[in-house]
């Protein structure tokens, strides 16, 4: 049976793109025609009409995904500075592109419109037939803000740690670390073991239970402030984030080493 229906683009670059689309999916398999802004098909298969569907959807997703995106960021969470909502919309993107869904929520709203319809507006469909599919960008958008706060406070922490810092007198020119088990041990320059001594402020804490061993570390290297700090075998630290964050706190005064005496003697 011969199925005719019509696409209403809003742009030409629109119509473009979704023609681009169509012939990438069915090829000759269909009648195509173009007037001004609208594309008329006519198929006699079921198989071609299931093609050019996922052909509307996935262009829908390319073109209009971004926009809704966009769209929704400031109309949700107008409050944000622009940089900030640029840095979410980032964000809301990248985690769009690892899901697959999305086009196929789309297929199966096309597929129930075009089952009744042989008209269909593009941009009407998209505003006001897809509203599952906007229901779950704002999903994506909850997400990309509740990560991009963390980002930010976790920015403001290592900011403040530094403050710390800089304006403390260092107690130590270097401080060697070494993980040992889940914990982790202390030297100075000499080679002399300075582990307690380092964290003798912090004894009350450390009885109580009350501060974890990498909460421990951090601590006491904010406390004494060294001129240098070289972190042995950071391959047995298992904890990234830690590594991440003494490397942000101390910058250039960082240094990694994976073998030396220091490493193999302790």
């Amino acid at each position: 049976m011969l199925e005719r229906f019509s696409i209403i683009t809003d742009t030409k670059e629109m119509q473009k793109a979704l023609l681009k689309k169509i012939s990438a999916e069915v090829g000759e398999e269909v009648a195509v025609d173009v007037d001004d802004n609208a594309i008329k098909i006519a198929s006699d298969s079921d198989k071609a009409k299931e093609k050019i569907i996922k052909a509307i959807s996935d262009t829908i997703v390319e073109k209009y995904e971004n926009k809704l995106l966009n769209k929704l960021i400031n109309q949700n969470y107008f409050y944000f500075t622009l940089p900030d909502k640029r840095n979410i919309l980032k964000k809301a993107i990248s985690y769009t592109d690892e899901e697959k869904i999305y086009s196929n929520l789309v297929r199966a709203k096309l597929n129930e419109y075009l089952s009744t319809a042989d008209k269909l507006t593009l941009e009407g469909f998209v505003n006001f037939r897809l509203k599952d599919y906007q229901n779950e960008l704002e999903e994506v958008i909850d997400r990309a803000v509740d990560d991009f706060m963390i980002e930010k406070e976790y920015k403001e922490f290592i900011k403040l740690l530094k403050y710390f810092v800089e304006i403390q007198n260092p107690r130590y020119e270097l401080v060697n670390i070494v993980p040992v088990g889940s914990e982790y041990s202390m030297y100075d320059g000499h080679g002399s073991d300075i582990t307690k001594e380092c964290m003798r402020e912090f004894a009350r804490d450390i009885q109580n239970q009350r501060i974890n061993s990498d909460d421990l570390l951090i601590s006491s290297l904010i406390s004494i402030a060294p001129r240098r700090v070289c972190i042995h075998r950071p391959d047995d630290i298992e904890n990234t984030e830690l590594l991440s964050t003494i490397e942000q706190v101390f910058s250039k005064k960082i240094s990694m080493c994976s073998g030396c005496s220091i490493c193999e003697k302790h």
